[in-house]
C-alpha cells in the first residue's frame, strides 16, 4: 500500500466542494502524500469551521499503539533529529506499544489532529495528541495511577520536560469534578501556544454545565454558556465540556460538544440536515458550509488502485466554542472497508 494521498484523490468526488476545495484541498493532499496508506485501517476525520466560508478543514487520524500507522510514526521518529517533534511522538508511541505501558493498561488509543486551515504551503505541522478510550465500553481514561499519570503521559507525548504543572492541574480538575462526571478524552497541542492540556469532561447534563463551570473556576461567563445550551435544548442527546488547562488554571476558551440522539455511525442524513438548517438559522453556520454538511452523510463505493471500497461518511458532533465570541465547528468522519470484506 502506498501513500494515503492516492486513496484521498480517489475520494475527491465524495467530499463536497463547499467543505474542502482550492487551497484547502491542496493543503490536505500535501499532508496525505506524507502519510501512509494505513490511515484507512481506522476511520479518519475532518474538522470544519462553520463560520468561515473558506473551503478548508483540519484532519485527524487514529494511531493505536502497535498499529501499522503507529509503526509509521515510530520509524519516522527514529529517522528524525533527536529533539524534533517527530522523534518525541515516535518515542512516545513506541513506548506505549509495550505490554505494561500506560495506554495498554487502560485500553486507550491515540488520535492525532493536524491543523491545516491556518498553515501555509509546505509548512509541516506538529499534530495534536489526544488520548481516547479504546472502545465505547471503556469510556474512562483515568487508570490505576490516577489523573496525575494521565497528565504525565500527555507531557511526555508533547515533549514537555522538567515540569510537574500539567499532572497537578489534571489532578486538580479531576478532584473537583462531581462524582458522576469523568474525563473522557485529554490532549495536548505541541504546535500551539500557550502550552496547555485540553480535557473533555462527560457525564454532565446540559442544565448542570453552568454550575460546573463556576465550581471549576472557569474565568468566563457561565450565563453565556447557559444561553448557548438553552438554544440547543431538545435537539441534543448529551453535551461534553472542553476545557484548556495551563499553569495559570482554566483558560477562558470553552468548548461545548453537542451530540445528537444518534450514534456516530448512523448516517441519518435527514436528521442531520434539519440540525444543520437550525445551525444556519442561528447564524453559527454560513450557507456554503451548511450545504456541504447536508451532503456529507452517505454510504458509497469507490474504486482505487487497491480495489473497490465501501465508504461510510457520518457526522459525529458539533462543538460550540465560547472565547469572547461564539463560533461553531462540525466534526465528520470517513470509514473505508474493502468491498470483499463488507459483503462477507
Amino acid at each position: 500500500m502506498g501513500a494515503f494521498g492516492a486513496m484521498l484523490r480517489s475520494l475527491r468526488g465524495l467530499i463536497p466542494m463547499e467543505l474542502i476545495a482550492g487551497a484547502g484541498w491542496e493543503r490536505l493532499v500535501e499532508l496525505a502524500d506524507r502519510l501512509p496508506g494505513s490511515v484507512i485501517d481506522e476511520r479518519f476525520g475532518f474538522e470544519f469551521s462553520l463560520a468561515d466560508a473558506e473551503p478548508a478543514a483540519d484532519f485527524c487520524v487514529i494511531a493505536r499503539p502497535n498499529s501499522r500507522l503507529a509503526g509509521h510514526y515510530v520509524r519516522q521518529g527514529k529517522a528524525a533529529g533527536a529533539d524534533s517533534s517527530a522523534a518525541v511522538l515516535g518515542a512516545f508511541l513506541d513506548e506505549q506499544g509495550q505490554a505494561e505501558s500506560y495506554l495498554a493498561r487502560i485500553g486507550a488509543g491515540i488520535i492525532l489532529e493536524y491543523d491545516l486551515v491556518d498553515v501555509g504551503p509546505g509548512q509541516e505541522q506538529t499534530p495534536g495528541i489526544f488520548i481516547v478510550p479504546g472502545s465505547s465500553e471503556k469510556r474512562i481514561i483515568i487508570g490505576p495511577g490516577g489523573p496525575g499519570e494521565l497528565g504525565a503521559a500527555l507531557a511526555q507525548a508533547a515533549g514537555w520536560k522538567g515540569s510537574a504543572v500539567e499532572p497537578q492541574q489534571v489532578e486538580r480538575i479531576y478532584e473537583a469534578l462531581p462524582r458522576k462526571c469523568f474525563i473522557a478524552q485529554a490532549g495536548v497541542m505541541p504546535g500551539r501556544a500557550p502550552r496547555a492540556v485540553r480535557l473533555i469532561v462527560q457525564g454532565v447534563k446540559p442544565e448542570e454545565v453552568p454550575p460546573l463551570l463556576e465550581w471549576l473556576q472557569w474565568p468566563g461567563e457561565p450565563a453565556q454558556a447557559a444561553a448557548v445550551l438553552m438554544s440547543v435544548a431538545g435537539r441534543i442527546r448529551t453535551v461534553a465540556v472542553s476545557l484548556d488547562v495551563s499553569a495559570r488554571g482554566v483558560a477562558p476558551r470553552l468548548g461545548l460538544e453537542l451530540y445528537r440522539p444518534v450514534e456516530w455511525y448512523r448516517t441519518d442524513r435527514a436528521g442531520w440536515a434539519a440540525f444543520v438548517d437550525w445551525l444556519a438559522e442561528l447564524g453559527w453556520c454560513v450557507p456554503t458550509k451548511a450545504a456541504g454538511l447536508r451532503g456529507w452523510p452517505r454510504m458509497e463505493h469507490v474504486f482505487s488502485a487497491d480495489g473497490p471500497y465501501r465508504v461510510h461518511q457520518a457526522l459525529n458532533h458539533v462543538k460550540v466554542v465560547i472565547d469572547g465570541d461564539v463560533t461553531a465547528k462540525a466534526y465528520a468522519g470517513m470509514a473505508l472497508v474493502p468491498a470483499s470484506r463488507a459483503e462477507a
